[in-house]
C-alpha cells in the first residue's frame, strides 16, 4: 500500500518503479510478486460509507506492506484520524504488519499551506519516539532508501537473505554470453561482467566488480586472468575482481555505456571425460552458478546464471 497525501504524486510513482523493479531483480527464482496499491487507482467507487473506511476494506486491510511518503501536506481529517494517511499507517500498526515512513526533508513548495506544514511536523515529532523512519533530500535519494528498505523487508516476510538487485537508478550488472573459442576438443562460451550506466545524468566514478565462476569450469586461458582473489583451494569457486583504479579500465562509465570489466572461457564438456585429471560433477557442475556483484557508489548490484543456461543460451546479453 502506498500512502500519502496529495503533494507526493512524483514521489508515490518512484515508489511503484521500485516495486516494479523489486519484482524484476527477485520474483523469477523467488516465486513472489509485489503490486502496488494506490487508492486512485485501485479503489472501487462505493455509496453508503465513510470515505476512508472503504479504503481500509478494499485495499488497506488485504495489503502486507504500507510505504508512507510526507511532504508538506497531512492531508484533511477523516473522522477517525488525522488524515487518511494517517488513518492507513494507524491501522497498519495495529496489525503488526510492516510500515516503512519517508519524511522529505527538501525545499518546500513557495505555495503551501503552513498550517499543513506544521501538522506534518507535529505527527513526525509524536511518532519520533515509537518507529524509526527515514529522511529524503530528493527524489533520487527517495528511490535508493526505497529500494534497500524494500528488498530487506521482503526478505523478513520471505524468511530468505535479501539479494542484492541486478539494477537501481543508476546502474545496471548482467553476465553477456556468447559462443567461444574451442579448448581441444571442449566448446567454451565466453562469460563477461558488463556494468551499464542506466542513468539519464549522472556518471559512474566508483566502481568494484567481482566476477565469481565455478572452478570446474575454468579453461586453461582463464588462469592468466588478472584480478584473482586469494581463495582457500578447496572452494569450488574462483573469484576476480577489478575496479575504476585497475588499469585498462575505464576510470569512468558515462550515460548509456555498457562496459565489460571481465572476459572468461568457460567449459563444462570435460567434467564427462572418464578416467581423466578432467572428469568431475557435471550435472552439479550445471546447477552451480556464475555470479557477477557490483558495488557502484557504494550501492550493491548483483546478477547471476546457472551454467545450465549459460550452455543452453550462449549468444545473450
Amino acid at each position: 500500500m502506498i500512502a500519502s497525501p496529495s503533494d507526493t504524486a512524483a514521489e508515490r510513482e518512484i515508489v511503484a518503479q521500485c516495486i516494479r523493479e523489486w519484482n524484476s531483480a527477485h520474483s523469477s527464482h523467488s516465486g513472489i510478486a509485489c503490486h502496488d496499491l494506490r487508492w486512485e487507482i485501485d479503489a472501487t467507487p462505493s455509496f453508503g460509507e465513510r470515505g476512508q473506511q472503504v479504503i481500509n476494506d478494499q485495499l488497506v486491510d488485504r495489503a502486507d506492506i504500507l510505504i508512507g511518503i510526507f511532504k508538506s501536506r497531512l492531508g484533511k481529517p477523516t473522522g477517525a484520524a488525522e488524515s487518511g494517511t494517517v488513518e492507513e499507517i494507524e491501522r497498519f500498526v495495529s496489525a503488526n504488519k510492516p510500515v516503512m515512513l519517508y519524511f522529505s526533508t527538501g525545499s518546500v513548495p513557495r505555495d503551501h499551506d503552513p498550517e499543513q506544514l506544521a501538522l506534518v511536523k507535529r505527527y513526525e515529532q509524536s511518532i519520533s519516539v515509537k518507529a524509526i523512519y527515514k529522511p529524503f533530500s530528493d527524489e533520487h535519494d527517495l528511490r535508493r532508501r526505497v529500494s534497500r528498505d524494500l528488498s530487506a523487508t521482503m526478505a523478513k516476510i520471505t524468511n530468505a537473505e535479501p539479494r542484492p538487485p541486478e539494477q537501481n537508478s543508476l546502474a545496471k550488472v548482467y553476465l553477456r554470453t556468447r559462443r567461444g573459442e574451442r579448448s581441444g576438443d571442449i566448446e567454451t562460451v565466453r562469460v563477461s561482467a558488463v556494468v551499464e550506466n542506466v542513468s539519464q545524468n549522472r556518471k559512474i566514478k566508483d566502481f568494484v566488480v567481482t566476477l565469481s565462476v565455478p572452478r570446474a569450469c575454468l579453461t586453461h586461458s582463464s588462469g592468466l586472468i588478472d584480478g584473482e582473489l586469494p581463495q582457500d583451494m578447496s572452494s569450488k569457486y574462483r573469484s576476480f575482481r577489478r575496479s575504476n583504479e585497475t588499469p585498462g579500465i575505464p576510470s569512468i562509465i558515462f550515460q548509456g555505456d555498457k562496459v565489460p570489466i571481465f572476459a572468461l572461457d568457460i567449459g563444462v564438456a570435460q567434467l564427462l571425460i572418464k578416467g581423466t585429471y578432467l572428469a568431475g560433477d557435471y550435472e552439479g557442475t550445471l546447477a552451480d552458478k556464475v555470479t557477477v556483484k557490483g558495488v557502484v557508489e557504494g550501492e550493491v548490484i548483483e546478477a547471476e546464471r546457472t551454467v545450465a543456461d549459460i550452455f543452453a543460451n550462449p549468444q545473450q546479453g
